[in-house]
């Protein structure tokens, strides 16, 4: 087996366990929700064909949400994320050359290149998340709060993660 395809799969595994069992109970006031998960999707290969990526945000966000109960709101925003990522992500990430990345990561691309990748797709997922939870945009202010909240503690934890279990090198 690919040394990549087994990396993703114990990547998935991992980050869907820790999302389920551990992140999915953290109350952090009611404004902060940790999304650690969506580091899987932001890290496929740049190389995956677009309709893989989506397939794949979309399993992961169904899994998420039959062990969650929350009824689509993670199938909805990591669907949206691998959209997202196939539009984006040869703008922000190669600038448009055809450059593959076998696992985008602030070690393995520059790290403003790689932030602005993460906040961007983060607040995307984010405030879809939230717009749907509270289905209405009555309460823009806290959704906003929300959102922007979740996003900074979310990536925060991705670095944090990526900086303890990723070893690999810049190219």
């Amino acid at each position: 087996m690919n040394k990549i395809v087994l990396q993703n799969i114990i990547r998935f595994v991992v980050l869907i366990f820790f999302q389920i069992s551990v992140l999915n109970n953290i109350y952090l006031g009611g404004y902060v929700n940790l999304f650690l998960y969506i580091l899987f999707i932001l890290m496929l290969p740049t190389y995956l064909p677009k309709n893989v990526i989506i397939l794949i945000s979309f399993a992961t966000g169904f899994i998420v949400d039959i062990f969650s109960t929350t009824l689509g709101l993670h199938t909805f925003s990591a669907t949206l994320i691998g959209f997202s990522r196939v539009v984006f992500a040869d703008k922000i990430l190669t600038k448009g050359d055809n450059v593959e990345i076998d696992t985008p990561s602030i070690r393995t691309i520059s790290p403003s290149v790689y932030s602005a990748y993460v906040i961007i797709l983060t607040f995307i997922y984010c405030f879809f998340y939230y717009l749907i939870e509270s289905f209405s945009l009555h309460d823009i202010l806290n959704l906003l709060i929300r959102t922007v909240l979740s996003t900074i503690v979310t990536y925060l934890l991705m670095i944090a993660c990526q900086f303890l279990f990723i070893n690999q090198k810049k190219k």
